[in-house]
């Protein structure tokens, strides 16, 4: 595997260096440790500040080499004989550096924290995890813990599920947790079904009924699917909102990961994740590896060549 891991020198970057650290990854696998900084311009760029040439080369000459000591102390924590570990220190802004080496890379997967150091540390997601996210045609994973024992991989017959459940398949990285496959029925509650008379209730909660027998299997199919492929996995249905349910659900059972796949759509020259995805990355108290669908793979491969 090709795995690019970006760090900034924050408290939820280093959890996510020891999730890396953490993981089993198979041999001949490439982990790059990439950082960026945003060199002296950017910081003394205020209206009446006036640098000479000298004052700027040293300052910039700092930022680079405490980057490139930041990134060379990271990737000492995986050096081993079957695992090509790389640093980039690059002088620019972070999230543009994550996706332009991840390219250049190839890379299987995007590793980030969760959130930014600075003032805003306090945000539930970054704003270059999100943006990175937002932007990327690869998988990205959100590391809120260092470990993955327990995986909520959620179902709901898109494509881009089918591409998350692919992605659990084929990762050995993922194979030595249990797995747990959730598909959330988003059925209409109905505020009050009793105003609805009793032909219209009956119809509403058969038609209840039917979803969730239909989420029910789906689950159950995918979950035996990777059964069979050696994998720990069991399943579970449940109904209402289906962001809600996924955070609610590795609340209780205390996931490590959830695992989602998000279509893409185009807007402003940017790609951006479905509501569910975007709602469960801000939310979730674990971990969360966002697989893209098969239109943003597309844009991956096109990308790549």
């Amino acid at each position: 595997m090709r795995v690019l891991l970006g760090v900034d020198g924050s408290t939820s970057a280093d959890r996510a260096a020891s999730l890396v650290a953490n993981l089993a990854w198979p041999m001949g696998s490439t982990i790059e440790v990439v950082t960026a900084y945003p060199g002296a311009t950017a910081i003394f760029s205020m209206p009446g500040v006036v640098l000479s040439a000298d004052v700027i080369q040293e300052t910039e000459d700092a930022m680079e080499a405490e980057a490139r000591r930041m990134v060379t102390a990271v990737a000492q924590r995986f050096a081993a004989p079957d695992i090509t570990v790389q640093t980039q220190a690059v002088l620019g802004r972070a999230a543009t550096a994550i996706l332009d080496h991840a390219s250049e890379l190839d890379a299987d997967l995007i590793v980030l924290g969760n959130r930014g150091r600075g003032p805003f540390e306090s945000a539930v997601l970054g704003s270059v995890s999100a943006e990175v996210v937002d932007q990327s045609h690869r998988p990205v994973l959100i590391a809120r813990r260092d470990r993955i024992d327990r995986i909520l991989l959620g179902e709901d017959g898109s494509q881009s599920a089918a591409a998350a459940t692919d992605t659990v398949r084929r990762w050995s990285v993922l194979h030595g947790a249990h797995i747990r496959v959730l598909s959330v029925a988003d059925i209409d509650p109905q505020w009050n079904p009793w105003l609805l008379g009793a032909a219209r209730r009956a119809s509403h909660e058969a038609a209840a009924a039917k979803v969730h027998a239909d989420h029910e299997a789906l689950a159950g199919r995918t979950a035996a699917d990777l059964r069979a492929a050696g994998l720990q996995t069991e399943s579970e249905v449940d109904d209402g909102s289906p962001a809600h349910r996924l955070v609610e659900t590795a609340v209780n059972w205390d996931a490590d990961l959830i695992v989602l796949g998000t279509h893409g759509r185009s807007g402003l020259a940017r790609l951006l994740v479905g509501s569910v995805a975007r709602a469960v990355l801000h939310h979730a108290p674990c971990s969360v590896l966002i697989v893209p669908g098969p239109s943003r793979q597309a844009s991956r491969t096109a990308e790549t060549h």
